[in-house]
């Protein structure tokens, strides 16, 4: 995802490392993620956690979304 210039117009206009934000009960925040579990157990269960990153073009708001712990998820969802 990281590039420099926009896929769709090929502008430099790029805002990097953007986090999508849910604001919930409260105005909490939390940044969406994506998780897998990696263990069966009904209470104390373990995942690995992907926290979802942006990339957003200020000249045609083409936006493009990546995790930084790709391989990390792969191997859990691999188990």
């Amino acid at each position: 995802m990281e590039t420099n210039t926009c896929r769709i117009c090929g502008s430099n206009k790029l805002m990097k490392g953007l986090k999508i934000t849910d604001f919930g009960h409260g105005n909490v925040k939390k940044d969406l993620s994506i998780y897998i579990p990696t263990t069966d157990r009904a209470f104390f269960n373990k995942f690995e956690r992907g926290t979802i990153n942006a990339q957003v073009c200020g000249s045609c708001g083409n936006m493009e979304l990546s995790i930084a712990n790709f391989r990390e998820l792969w191997e859990a969802y691999n188990k």
